[in-house]
This record gives structure tokens, sequence and C-alpha cells, in this order.
């Protein structure tokens, strides 16, 4: 027994952390140019390492387009396509992590080979693949939290981590679902079924020639095939369609391709493997044009199918994409100059007023979520100049490229619910967490149980500091509440506004829309305190200052309408009703 835990003191005290915690940096080709750069602008450098490897993948996506992405595309396979991406995917990591990319390398190539060896050894078994990877890649994400993380928001190899947890978890469990139902059902390539649908909008019949021949026939498609009837499509995100399941376990190569997709293996977004295949294959353009279409809008897309290459517009989105993260970028910048989350720990903060005390927390939140904003926005442009992002066409034939936009900055700033917020905020994660936690939660019989199974989970993805549970605690309240509160009294209001007509009735709506914006935000942005501050103390210091506001009114609305289910509860319908 002695033995046992010498050992156990010695790997916990010598051997897990000489593996986990971070190397020290090594020169990359840009031979110290970084650091320079850090010294001589002042932002620290695993912050510019960070901004420089997303702001990267905008000449890398364009290099593709001019290489795949041409009247010559068509005679390059996807096996191009894909090593290209795995070398720029892995020479992007290195640069961001230095040695430290051995971690990324070792749950990608571990998920593959959990994969491979439960796939040969007990075929009929693929949940015991899911299982095990989910183990494998959660445990090993939070050994790494528990020998890399600080008391600060840290910047290093455990971002990409972070976002490759889950995208081999749902790797994983998307090889699970494909698992076929019977011994005569032959396992498909990508998906299960008789078809794939094409996220786009369009059904694309599957094809029995070869992939390099296939990819040609799906480009170079007859101009007569083009205009169809209109076809519902899905709504954003395509992230993850309803053809997700993985009949066969994809090649390592295509594997580590997906894991470190240079676009998209640091901050996002999440998608499927099979979204990825269907872009190294071109078979993500290969969608029906609505019959609906102009015949400018056919015609453009039949010459950019014969030429090879993808549909218009994607230039004009990436660059909106970039200006608008800029924009979010320096305007955090800006208002951090003047709310410091910092400064809600200070006793000057204490001894003011409290509707300024009030007025400084609303900003200050604010502020912490725009840098999100703001690098998620940037990392969506070059997703969108290599193509992956095609979301089909809109009624009137033209293209459509917010398939995996992460922000919805309309539907973000002017949310009058939170849950307009989760759809607007953190899109793609969202999605990936009601797929492959929440509807995996079912067993449980209750949805409040599943939603709060999703934000444990969420909390502890994040890491094992406190201020994340305190977050995500107060969101699942924050969320109980207000559906309460829809149902009481949102909905009568909603309906008596609907019945008031002229100047009137737009006043009344715009108050109720303004009331319950500022209700939505104070609750978002008060649990976002937190969230900043990691730390248990310095979380109950600025919430503290206030009084715990934001939890107190939280509480009575939803005590008050828990009282009044109690001592007045609804009349139920009789069977005549």
């Amino acid at each position: 027994m002695e033995q046992v835990v010498a050992f156990a003191q010695q790997l916990h005290e010598s051997v897990l952390p000489a593996w986990f915690m971070p190397r020290p940096a090594h020169p990359f080709l840009d031979y110290g140019l970084t650091q320079s750069l850090s010294e001589a602008s002042g932002v620290p450098e695993p912050s510019l390492r960070l901004l420089l490897t997303v702001l990267a993948g905008y000449p890398i996506s364009i290099v593709y387009r001019l290489i795949f992405l041409n009247k010559t595309s068509t005679i390059i396979g996807e096996h191009a396509r894909n090593w290209f991406l795995v070398v720029m995917g892995l020479l992007m990591s290195y640069y961001f992590n230095s040695l430290d990319i051995i971690h990324p390398l070792t749950t990608a190539i571990g998920t593959w080979l959990i994969c491979k060896t439960v796939g040969m050894v007990a075929p009929r078994n693929r949940a015991l693949a899911a299982s095990t990877s989910f183990v494998f890649n959660f445990g090993y994400l939070l050994t790494s939290y528990k020998y890399a993380a600080t008391e600060e928001y840290d910047i290093c190899y455990t971002m990409q981590q972070c976002v490759q947890c889950l995208r081999m978890i749902g790797y994983a469990m998307d090889f699970m679902d494909g698992q076929p139902k019977s011994k005569k059902e032959k396992p498909s390539s990508t998906g299960s079924g008789n078809g794939s649908v094409g996220d786009g909008g369009g059904v694309v019949a599957p094809s029995s020639v070869a992939p390099e021949e296939k990819n040609a026939a799906a480009v170079v498609a007859p101009p007569a095939a083009v205009a169809q009837a209109p076809v519902p499509r899905e709504k954003t995100p395509i992230s993850f369609g309803r053809d997700i399941a993985l009949g066969q376990l994809p090649t390592l190569p295509e594997t580590i391709a997906y894991a470190f997709f240079p676009f998209a293996f640091l901050v996002g977004p999440q998608f499927s493997f099979s979204l990825y295949k269907k872009f190294i294959t071109m078979d993500l353009f290969a969608v029906p044009i609505p019959a609906t279409a102009g015949k400018e809008e056919v015609d453009a897309a039949t010459r950019a199918t014969a030429n090879g290459v993808i549909p218009q517009g994607s230039l004009r989105y990436a660059t909106r994409c970039f200006f608008l993260g800029v924009f979010y970028l320096a305007l955090g910048q800006v208002l951090a100059g003047f709310f410091p989350t910092v400064a809600l720990l200070g006793k000057d903060y204490v001894v003011r007023p409290m509707p300024e005390k009030l007025f400084i927390f609303w900003w200050t939140g604010k502020t912490i979520l725009n840098k999100y904003l703001g690098i998620w926005t940037i990392a969506e442009g070059p997703c969108v100049l290599s193509g992956l992002t095609f979301n089909g066409y809109d009624q009137q034939g033209r293209p459509e490229w917010d398939g995996l936009r992460n922000v919805n900055p309309l539907g973000y700033e002017f949310a009058t619910s939170l849950a307009q917020i989760i759809t607007s905020f953190n899109m793609n994660t969202n999605h990936w967490a009601k797929l492959y936690v929440f509807k995996r939660l079912r067993f449980l019989g209750n949805k409040n149980l599943s939603a709060l199974g999703v934000l444990l989970f969420l909390a502890v993805w994040h890491g094992t500091h406190p201020g994340y549970f305190i977050c995500f605690g107060l969101e699942f309240l924050d969320m109980e509440t207000e559906r309460r509160l829809r149902l009481r009294i949102g909905k009568p209001v909603q309906q008596w506004l609907e019945k008031k007509q002229g100047a009137v009735g737009k006043v009344l709506r715009a108050v109720w829309a303004t009331f319950t914006w500022a209700l939505t935000t104070s609750a978002l942005y008060f649990a976002c305190i937190p969230f900043d501050l990691l730390q248990f103390d310095k979380s109950m210091t600025a919430m503290r200052a206030i009084h715990f506001a934001g939890f107190w009114v939280m509480a009575v609305l939803l005590f008050s309408d828990v009282f009044l289910s109690v001592v007045m509860p609804k009349k139920k319908k009789s069977k005549s009703e």
C-alpha cells in the first residue's frame, strides 16, 4: 500500500507536472519577431500570438482559394486539400503552442486510435469508443487545467485543448451514431441513410463513383440541373446537420486536419466532421438553386459551377466579419479603460452611490463580452474565405455565407430574453452542447435536469475556477426565472399589446421591449462578472459591493412565481374543452 501511495505522489509531483505544465516557448519561423512586436507594443506575447494566429487565417485561406478554388480545382482531389490543411493547421498550432502542440496531437491521434481499436475489436459496440473517448478527452483537459492553470485567464495550449476537447468528443459520438443497425446494413462513409441532406438547402444524391470523379461530377453539374423547386433550408448554423453520423471511421490524416483545421482550431467555430468531409470533397457546393431565383443569379451560379469555383459573395461577407470583429475588439479596449473588472474590487467603487455602482457593473459586464464577440467574428472570416461556411442559396438565388457564424450581432445586442441570447452568442458551441449533451441526457426524463447537466458540463469544460460555476449557476436560475415569468406575465402582456393599434400600441410595445431588454442584459452581465474574475473571493467582493442585487431580484421573482403556483394553481382543462 505504501508503494502505491509513493507512486501516486511521485506521479502527482513530478511526472504529471513535467508533461502537462506549459513548456518554454521555442523560436519559430519569425526569428523573434513576435517577441519584438510584443515589447514594442506593450501587448503581452501570449495575447499577441493569439491575435496573430487568428489573423494568419486570412492570408492562408486566400492561398487555399487560389490553389483549390479556381478553374483547375476539379483536377485536384480531396487528399491534396486535406494535406494542405494538415500542414497549415500544424504550423499554425506550433506557432501558438510551440512544443505544447504535443497535447492536441495526443488527443487527436488518441481519439482516432480508440475508435479504430474498438471498431476492430468490438465493431458492434461503438458506444464503448464514444464513452472511452469522452473520458480520455475530458480527463486530459481537466488534468491540463490542474497543472497548467493559474489564478488568471491563461493564454496557453489549454485554449486549443478546450476547443479540441468538444470536437473530438463529438467526432467519437458521431462514430457511435453511425453504428449499422443490422448486419445486412453497410456503413456509409459520412452518414447513415440513403442520401445526405445538403446543409445549403437541397438534397444531394449519393454517388457510387470514386471520390475524385465524384468531386468533379459535383462541381461540373449541367446548368439544367441547377434550378430546382425550393427546398426548406436548415437554419443557421450548419455546423451539425442531419447527416453527421459516421458510418466509417475517417482516416488519420483526415482526423488530424479536422482537429487542427487552421481557421477554427483555436477559438472555433465548432462543426462536425461530416461538414468538413463535404468541404474537402466540394460536395458542400453541390446544392440546387431555388426555382424562384432570378436569371442573373442562376447564370452566375452556373458559371461558378462550370469553372469549379465557389459562388460569389464570400469576399464581401469575410470583409464584413473582419471589420466588425476589429470594431468589437477596439470598442472593448476603449471600454476596458473606463470599466476595468478589477475596479469592482476597489474601495472607491464600494463608496459610490448605488445607482452609479449598478451602472458601472452593467457596463463592465458588457465590456467583458465584447472581446469574445470580436475574436469570434474575426475568426469567422477565414472560414468564409475558404468556403466552409457556404449556406446554400436564398429564395432569390443569392449565395449565403453565414453557415458558421458564432455571433448574431443584432440578435445579441437587442435580445429581449436569455433564450434569444443563447441563439445569438457562441452559437455553434451552444448547438454542440444541445446535440451532444442536452439530448443525450433525455434519460433523466426532465428538461430542467438536462439543462442543469449542460450548464454543469460547460462550467467544468471552461475550467475549475469557482467563477465559472457561479456564472453558469446564475444562468440556470435566470433561465428558470425567465421561463416562469414568460408564462405568467410575458405571454399575457404580449397578447394585450397585440390588441393595441396605432401610435399608442407602438409606444407601449417599445416600452415593453426596452424593459425586457434591460432585464435580460442586466441578468447576463451580472453573471459575467464572476466568469471574468474567476476566483470565489474576488467574485463575492464584486457582487457584495452591489449587495448581490442581481441575485436577490432573480430570487424574489422566482420564489414569487413558485408561491403563486402553489396558492393559485392553474385550472386543468376539462376533456370537453
